[in-house]
């Protein structure tokens, strides 16, 4: 991107002393008046030197006052994004459920050699994300420092899978927080028999990660539309694979791309506003399928074999 600016394209800044500001105006940067293009001889011998700009851009004039309305408009777009039922049914399940219902499980890891600031930024990376977004975020990030929570991770994904037998697409992250450990100290030689005392963290790390009800994935995944990145990303791939039939386009279409998943939001909203869309009737229908879907792996084996499928749980 930053090769396409030619040199000519760039500003040059003087920094000029109070005391060189008195003194008769004299630009040795500016361009030649017979030629109208400056040498590049007098670029490069200039005191002129043209400077890039960082990638940091401060925000100027961003108050509190400010910064409250614009959090006030976030909430409310995230807000109108949400669908809910017109009439609530006491029949039906809720939408929304407490994360601290007692069914989460934790997974800590001990004696990191990492400190806790840089703990924090591996906290606000994963939390609130789908388990396998985690790890792919993390693992992205190729540093040798990561490869401990990466490791926590990965353990806690094959336990959740084989021992408590949890839906691996279900599952996320709802807590993650560094804990403080202790020091420990070590000598470091200095010159002329001298020594310093360098304190080496061992700090925990700890993940809470619960399975997402069916009601509430519903809405966060058809609804609301935040679909994880490695559920979009494996769909992409198995149909650009033809790995599925081209069928699975028009059903997947909710969860594809950015451009998919808007028109999907709108349709809905359409939908909703024309007093066509039953939220209950569509949730029933979508974990009807999900369910199938799960169980199709076990039905066509037991079908081969000529047994009856197994009912599904409720």
């Amino acid at each position: 991107m930053w090769s396409g600016l030619s040199a000519g394209s760039r500003r040059a800044r003087c920094l000029v002393s109070p005391a060189a500001a008195r003194q008769p105006l004299r630009a040795p940067c500016l361009a030649d008046s017979s030629t109208g293009l400056g040498s590049l001889d007098s670029i490069s011998a200039s005191p002129c030197l043209l400077q890039s700009r960082s990638f940091h851009f401060p925000r100027s004039n961003w108050f509190p006052w400010r910064t409250r309305l614009i959090h006030d408009r976030q909430a409310a777009l995230r807000k109108k994004r949400h669908i809910l039922p017109r009439k609530t049914d006491p029949e039906e399940r809720p939408i929304f459920y407490q994360k601290e219902d007692g069914n989460g499980l934790a997974f800590r890891e001990k004696d990191l050699r990492i400190g806790m600031k840089r703990l924090l930024d591996y906290a606000r990376l994963i939390r609130g994300r789908q388990l396998q977004d985690g790890i792919d975020w993390v693992e992205s990030i190729a540093r040798m420092k990561s490869e401990p929570i990466l490791k926590m991770m990965q353990d806690a994904m094959q336990e959740c899978s084989n021992k408590y037998k949890l839906d691996p697409a279900r599952l996320f992250i709802f807590d993650a927080q560094p804990q403080r450990g202790k020091f420990v100290r070590e000598l470091k030689k200095h010159a002329r028999g001298n020594f310093g005392i360098i304190r080496r963290p061992r700090n925990y790390f700890m993940i809470r990660v619960r399975e997402m009800p069916l009601e509430e994935f519903f809405h966060r995944i058809y609804v609301f539309n935040k679909v994880p990145r490695s559920m979009a990303s494996d769909m992409r791939l198995a149909l650009h694979q033809n790995r599925v039939s081209p069928q699975m386009r028009k059903e997947w279409a909710p969860y594809l791309s950015a451009h998919t998943r808007q028109r999907h939001r709108m349709e809905l909203k359409w939908l909703d506003s024309t007093r066509q869309f039953d939220y209950y009737q569509a949730r029933r229908e979508w974990m009807q399928r999900y369910k199938s879907n799960l169980l199709r792996a076990s039905a066509e084996a037991r079908e081969a074999r000529g047994l009856t499928p197994l009912p599904m749980a409720e």
